[in-house]
């Protein structure tokens, strides 16, 4: 198995996934016309179906205008936005010389604008690339990926941020973000319509069953619900890229033992968790990233698999070659 041939087995299961994650947020708003329908009965018989408009709207007011964002200021919002320090070339931190150095060597290597550089004063080893096109990527690295990693170790983490920047993964990976702002914002307004309601609709409560009500607490269901399936689909998504950005790691630097071998100090070092807790929503552009919770919200796979799938020279998990093994 190549190069090639893993990348294109990446991208037809992320095209899956994604569009799965459209199909969700169009199923729920449905859902959420039905369910009201049928709790409120005679308080809401309006003809259109306004709450399933709503639900769609909020959420697609909110992704967009985080994704707006996301292209107007490219990967330095998101950058910024978890405390990260732009490397000038001017800089006189000789791990931030080497770093700027090695970004230079790839973007050569990958035939790609050189992006910003970002670091986060982070202890664990870490980094990822944001932006909605590689002409305003960002590349933003921890202070522990300069600290504690070597030269090829170091250029091995880079290229693999490079090659999420070559998939363009990062606009795959800027829109679920946004989506996954605008559902955390479905789940906020329904806890506060169901306070709201619960303050104010006295009188409505003793009359009988309250369409306010039934309302919030359908919309903090749907929130919670497309929250939760949006995280899955989400870690689904980015684990298909980490397989393939590791093979492009391979692929630009002509050395699997670099991208290996930081991956081991990773698995090393899983008790260190420093990174921004503002970054809960990009977790899945890092590095590498792994729910306390279950495997399902783990947005990559386990490191021992990326490494034998790097040693082995297959670039893919062993499931995608033996599916029913």
């Amino acid at each position: 198995m190549n190069f090639w041939e893993a990348q294109a087995k990446a991208r037809s299961r992320t095209t899956l996934y994604v569009f799965v994650f459209l199909l969700l947020t169009v199923a729920i708003a449905l859902l959420i016309e039905y369910v009201v329908r049928q709790l409120a009965k005679e308080g809401y018989t309006q003809p259109m179906p306004y709450l399933g408009f709503l639900f769609l709207g909020v959420t697609l007011l909110i992704a967009g205008f985080y994704y707006l964002s996301y292209k107007s200021q490219g990967g330095a919002f998101v950058a910024e936005s978890l405390g990260g320090k732009k490397v000038l070339p001017n800089t006189q931190n000789l791990q931030e010389q080497q770093l700027l150095h090695i970004v230079q060597e790839i973007a050569i290597a990958s035939g790609q604008p050189l992006p910003a550089v970002y670091v986060i004063e982070s202890k664990e080893i870490n980094a990822f690339a944001a932006g909605m096109k590689p002409e305003n990527a960002a590349i933003t690295v921890t202070r522990g990926t300069l600290t504690l990693l070597s030269r090829d170790e170091l250029q091995g983490v880079v290229a693999h941020e490079f090659g999420h920047i070559y998939n363009a993964d990062m606009k795959i990976s800027m829109r679920l973000a946004a989506m996954v702002m605008g559902f955390m914002l479905i789940l906020f307004l329904g806890v506060r319509l169901l306070e709201g309601s619960l303050l104010f609709g006295g009188r409505q409560r003793s009359q009988g069953s309250n369409p306010v009500v039934i309302v919030a607490l359908v919309f903090l269901l749907a929130g919670a619900l497309t929250w939760f399936c949006g995280a899955i689909l989400r870690s689904m998504v980015s684990r298909q890229r980490e397989y393939l950005a590791d093979a492009c790691a391979v692929q630009f630097t002509r050395n699997p033992d670099g991208i290996a071998n930081a991956l081991r100090k990773i698995s090393k070092m899983q008790e260190v968790r420093d990174m921004p807790r503002t970054g809960m929503a990009y977790a899945h552009l890092y590095l590498d990233n792994h729910s306390s919770w279950s495997k399902i919200f783990a947005t990559h796979p386990p490191v021992e698999k990326r490494i034998a799938a790097i040693e082995g020279r297959t670039y893919i998990p062993d499931e995608w070659l033996n599916p029913r093994s």
